[in-house]
């Protein structure tokens, strides 16, 4: 049977170790004050997150989960109305608090207590979904292995090869700084404005056309994206930069609030502080073997999907 047990934990000693070490640059997550972290434990390897205000909802292989943050009130949902809840793979929340929840099965979107679908049978290309993001229009955007829709006051917008997209198999999704939409395909990426796309490719500058994670740095307007097997590249006025060899089995990226770049992956934590590629549990805080999901809520808070549970790390940078 499933169990959950929350922790909150104040170690101000966790990291502080990390301070004798000689080779440990000044940028490393050193605290002056106690960290607060607070785990919440899952039993088992936790694939994707969202947060709804004071709700986490994350998913298991086995089933979809939601907690809340401020009092002990939990609940599994092995099915999320008429679609099985296993295989998700990713979770979003829109302006309006609705969940958003993707996998093989299709999507299902939490409004209140009820779940509404969406799957082939009501406007997706594929029951396969890999990636959705949200777009300050208050578009809901649905990458498949066939295509791409949005979806906007329940009327379906779908999106192909035959529309402009590069490749129909998309594999990461991005909002952009001005509202639109990047796609990140096995053939490189699309951007879409609402009226014209624009690619991205190896002949533009990418190291691989194969994309399979994007973020952006708002603060910089820098994109990331991890390429390829070990890749990443990045795009700063108007130039794709390449870092190569740099971590296998990237899953996701995360910018935080001094512009240091996070990277989740299969083999665990990665964090880039513009000078250096830091893979060290020590330094980074989280000893966790494989990270499937990283991201900052608005509070500048650091949220990490582990092969345990979903990590709570307060703003390391507060002020």
């Amino acid at each position: 049977m499933f169990r959950r047990v929350m922790l909150l934990g104040i170690f101000g000693a966790s990291l502080a170790f990390a301070q004798s070490d000689d080779d440990v640059k000044a940028d490393s997550i050193v605290y002056e004050k106690p960290t607060e972290w607070r785990v919440f434990s899952s039993g088992a390897p936790v694939t994707t997150f969202t947060l709804q205000k004071d709700v986490l909802w994350f998913a298991t292989q086995e089933s979809v989960f939601s907690t809340s943050m401020k009092k002990a009130d939990e609940k599994k949902f092995p099915t999320l109305g008429k679609i099985a809840g296993t295989d998700v793979t990713c979770m979003v929340t829109d302006a309006a608090g609705k969940v958003w929840i993707g996998g093989k099965n299709g999507v299902a979107v939490r409004d209140g207590s009820q779940f509404t679908n969406y799957t082939t049978e009501n406007g997706l290309p594929s029951n396969a979904v890999s990636s959705m993001a949200v777009t300050p229009d208050g578009k809901v955007w649905i990458g498949t292995d066939n295509g791409l829709v949005s979806i906007q006051g329940g009327s379906v917008s779908k999106y192909t090869t035959k529309e402009g997209l590069v490749s129909n198999k998309v594999q990461a999704l991005m909002a952009g700084k001005k509202g639109e939409i990047w796609v990140g395909t096995n053939k490189g990426i699309s951007i879409y404005d609402g009226s014209k796309w624009v690619l991205h490719d190896m002949k533009k500058g990418l190291s691989w056309n194969d994309v399979k994670a994007l973020a952006l740095d708002s603060r910089k307007g820098v994109v990331w994206a991890a390429v390829g097997e070990k890749d990443v590249n990045s795009y700063e006025n108007g130039t794709w930069n390449t870092f190569m060899e740099i971590q296998p089995g990237i899953l996701s990226i995360m910018v935080d609030t001094q512009s240091r770049i996070w990277f989740g992956s299969e083999t665990g934590l990665l964090k880039f502080n513009g000078d250096e590629w830091i893979t060290d549990p020590k330094q980074l805080g989280i000893p966790a073997a494989q990270v499937f999901k990283v991201h900052r809520d608005e509070g500048g808070n650091l949220w990490f999907a582990m092969e345990s549970g979903v990590v709570r790390l307060a703003n390391p940078y507060p002020f």
